[in-house]
Protein backbone atom coordinates (compact mmCIF):
# COMPACT_ATOMS: atom_id res chain seq x y z
CA UNK A 1 0.00 0.00 0.00
CA UNK A 2 1.09 3.84 -0.75
CA UNK A 3 0.06 7.03 0.61
CA UNK A 4 0.75 10.40 -0.70
CA UNK A 5 -0.49 13.28 1.99
CA UNK A 6 -2.22 15.79 0.10
CA UNK A 7 -2.95 17.99 3.09
CA UNK A 8 -3.16 18.11 6.19
CA UNK A 9 -6.78 17.17 6.69
CA UNK A 10 -6.59 13.69 3.80
CA UNK A 11 -3.99 11.40 2.41
CA UNK A 12 -4.39 10.02 -0.55
CA UNK A 13 -4.04 6.04 -0.58
CA UNK A 14 -3.60 3.41 -3.37
CA UNK A 15 -4.69 0.11 -2.89
CA UNK A 16 -4.38 -3.70 -5.27
CA UNK A 17 -7.27 -4.94 -4.73
CA UNK A 18 -8.59 -8.07 -6.50
CA UNK A 19 -10.64 -7.59 -8.93
CA UNK A 20 -13.95 -9.33 -7.50
CA UNK A 21 -13.95 -7.06 -4.57
CA UNK A 22 -13.16 -4.02 -6.87
CA UNK A 23 -16.42 -4.99 -9.05
CA UNK A 24 -18.60 -5.62 -5.94
CA UNK A 25 -17.27 -2.44 -4.23
CA UNK A 26 -17.89 -0.29 -7.61
CA UNK A 27 -21.32 -2.02 -7.60
CA UNK A 28 -21.58 -0.75 -3.69
CA UNK A 29 -20.63 2.46 -4.54
CA UNK A 30 -22.91 2.80 -7.32
CA UNK A 31 -26.34 1.46 -5.16
CA UNK A 32 -25.47 4.06 -2.50
CA UNK A 33 -24.89 6.92 -5.49
CA UNK A 34 -21.72 7.88 -4.11
CA UNK A 35 -18.22 8.10 -6.07
CA UNK A 36 -16.01 5.48 -5.50
CA UNK A 37 -13.41 7.04 -3.21
CA UNK A 38 -16.46 8.42 -0.81
CA UNK A 39 -17.99 4.76 -0.39
CA UNK A 40 -14.14 3.30 0.29
CA UNK A 41 -13.93 6.57 2.76
CA UNK A 42 -17.28 5.73 4.32
CA UNK A 43 -16.59 1.69 4.97
CA UNK A 44 -13.19 2.73 6.36
CA UNK A 45 -14.58 5.44 8.49
CA UNK A 46 -17.58 3.00 9.70
CA UNK A 47 -14.75 0.14 10.38
CA UNK A 48 -12.37 2.70 12.61
CA UNK A 49 -15.85 4.23 14.44
CA UNK A 50 -15.77 7.36 12.57
CA UNK A 51 -19.12 8.99 11.92
CA UNK A 52 -18.04 10.71 8.56
CA UNK A 53 -21.59 12.74 8.47
CA UNK A 54 -20.10 14.19 11.52
CA UNK A 55 -16.74 15.09 9.98
CA UNK A 56 -18.62 16.26 6.47
CA UNK A 57 -20.63 18.76 9.01
CA UNK A 58 -17.89 20.19 11.29
CA UNK A 59 -16.42 20.87 7.40
CA UNK A 60 -19.06 22.30 6.47
CA UNK A 61 -19.89 24.39 9.37
CA UNK A 62 -15.96 25.85 8.81
CA UNK A 63 -16.71 26.52 5.50
CA UNK A 64 -19.69 28.43 6.55
CA UNK A 65 -17.55 30.56 8.73
CA UNK A 66 -15.31 30.49 6.33
CA UNK A 67 -17.00 32.33 3.70
CA UNK A 68 -19.48 34.60 6.11
CA UNK A 69 -16.07 35.80 7.17
CA UNK A 70 -15.27 36.64 3.35
CA UNK A 71 -18.88 37.74 3.36
CA UNK A 72 -18.56 40.43 5.59
CA UNK A 73 -15.24 41.70 4.33
CA UNK A 74 -16.56 42.14 0.52
CA UNK A 75 -19.45 44.19 2.35
CA UNK A 76 -17.24 46.47 4.23
CA UNK A 77 -15.24 46.60 1.10
CA UNK A 78 -18.85 47.29 -1.78
CA UNK A 79 -19.66 49.83 1.21
CA UNK A 80 -16.77 51.92 1.06
CA UNK A 81 -16.43 51.83 -3.25
CA UNK A 82 -20.21 52.72 -2.45
CA UNK A 83 -19.02 56.37 -0.40
CA UNK A 84 -16.20 56.76 -2.89
CA UNK A 85 -18.58 56.48 -5.98
CA UNK A 86 -20.72 59.01 -3.89
CA UNK A 87 -17.92 61.58 -3.11
CA UNK A 88 -16.63 61.24 -6.87
CA UNK A 89 -19.77 62.07 -8.25
CA UNK A 90 -19.89 65.62 -6.12
CA UNK A 91 -16.34 65.93 -7.45
CA UNK A 92 -17.75 65.65 -11.08
CA UNK A 93 -20.60 68.09 -10.24
CA UNK A 94 -18.44 70.01 -8.95
CA UNK A 95 -16.00 70.63 -11.45
CA UNK A 96 -18.52 70.23 -14.12
CA UNK A 97 -20.51 73.70 -12.62
CA UNK A 98 -16.66 75.19 -12.03
CA UNK A 99 -15.98 74.90 -15.59
CA UNK A 100 -19.86 76.45 -16.59
CA UNK A 101 -18.98 79.18 -14.48
CA UNK A 102 -15.50 79.72 -15.92
CA UNK A 103 -17.00 79.34 -19.68
CA UNK A 104 -19.78 81.76 -19.01
CA UNK A 105 -17.60 84.72 -17.17
CA UNK A 106 -16.22 87.37 -19.52
CA UNK A 107 -12.33 87.22 -19.96
CA UNK A 108 -10.83 90.70 -19.59
CA UNK A 109 -7.99 92.28 -18.72
CA UNK A 110 -8.85 92.31 -14.85
CA UNK A 111 -9.88 88.41 -14.59
CA UNK A 112 -6.83 87.88 -16.99
CA UNK A 113 -4.54 89.68 -14.86
CA UNK A 114 -6.13 87.70 -11.84
CA UNK A 115 -5.38 84.15 -13.29
CA UNK A 116 -2.55 84.97 -14.12
CA UNK A 117 -1.61 86.68 -10.56
CA UNK A 118 -0.24 89.69 -12.30
CA UNK A 119 -0.75 93.11 -11.09
CA UNK A 120 -2.28 95.73 -14.10
CA UNK A 121 -0.02 98.86 -14.70
CA UNK A 122 -1.43 101.77 -15.43
CA UNK A 123 -0.49 103.36 -17.86
CA UNK A 124 0.84 107.12 -17.67
CA UNK A 125 -2.80 108.79 -19.24
CA UNK A 126 -4.94 106.01 -16.87
CA UNK A 127 -3.52 108.08 -13.91
CA UNK A 128 -3.94 110.93 -15.14
CA UNK A 129 -7.54 110.94 -16.14
CA UNK A 130 -8.54 108.75 -13.22
CA UNK A 131 -9.60 111.24 -10.90
CA UNK A 132 -11.18 113.36 -12.80
CA UNK A 133 -13.92 111.21 -13.46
Amino acid sequence: MREKIINNKSVNVNLDLPIEWREKIESLAIEKQQSLSDFITDVIGQYLGYNLDNLNINRLQENYQELSERLKILETKDYQIEKLQNRLDIIEKLVASLQTNVVSRPFNRLSHALMINEEIEDEPDEILTDFLD
